[in-house]
């Protein structure tokens, strides 16, 4: 598995057509790929003080493109690409690790639910995901939680921070490469766990 981020430069107006639009990012991201036809996960995120692109996937993607677009003028590559299945190998049984998770317990709704947004309600979402996902939370933070507009309907994003122990390593690694909960397809599911609790440099 590869983890790749990509600075986004959000004075760019082809940048900020891009988040507005539903689904352009997910067929950006696509179009990283060879044939376009794989559905990696994906996440925009706050690192520091820049916006950036989040991708974890099977093959190394390609960015020149959406460098040209969306990236920073004069600064290249915008992206960096890291090996994660050596983090991933390193999760054995027992080890503890900072995580980080996009995600969308209830997917796209065609009316927001504001019970949804609960703090709570979401922690204990993820405590019943975790069961199955070959890991225990320890700690746990909602950090944001929203209901977005996509087209007709609402698509719910929420970003959890905490510490995790991980149960089963196989099912673990299976769970963070295939994603947790729904809308994967729309930037939710992606995981992201580091010895170092803020995770990049920025």
């Amino acid at each position: 598995m590869f983890l790749t981020r990509m600075a986004l430069d959000v004075n760019r107006e082809d940048t900020m057509q891009l988040l507005s639009e539903p689904g352009r990012m997910q067929r950006e991201v696509r179009a990283a790929f060879a044939g376009g036809n794989m559905q990696p996960l994906f996440r925009m995120e706050m690192i520091g003080s820049r916006l950036w692109l989040v991708v974890l996937s099977r093959l190394r993607p390609t960015l020149y493109a959406a460098h040209e677009r969306y990236g920073y003028l004069g600064v290249f590559p915008s992206w960096e690409t890291f090996d994660f299945d050596e983090t991933l190998e390193q999760a054995e049984n027992g080890t503890t690790w900072n995580f980080f998770l996009s995600a969308s317990p209830q997917g796209v709704r065609p009316e927001a639910d504001p019970v949804w947004l609960d703090p709570r309600r979401l922690s204990q979402w993820l405590t019943r995901q975790s069961e199955a996902c070959g890991f225990e939370v320890r700690q746990c933070k909602v950090v944001r939680a929203e209901w977005r507009p996509a087209g007709d309907a609402f698509i719910q994003l929420v970003e959890f921070d905490g510490v995790l122990t991980v149960t089963d390593q196989d099912t673990f690694t299976w769970a963070v490469s295939t994603g947790i909960g729904n809308a994967r397809e729309n930037g939710a599911g992606l995981m992201t766990i580091a010895h170092n609790p803020t995770f990049w440099e920025d």
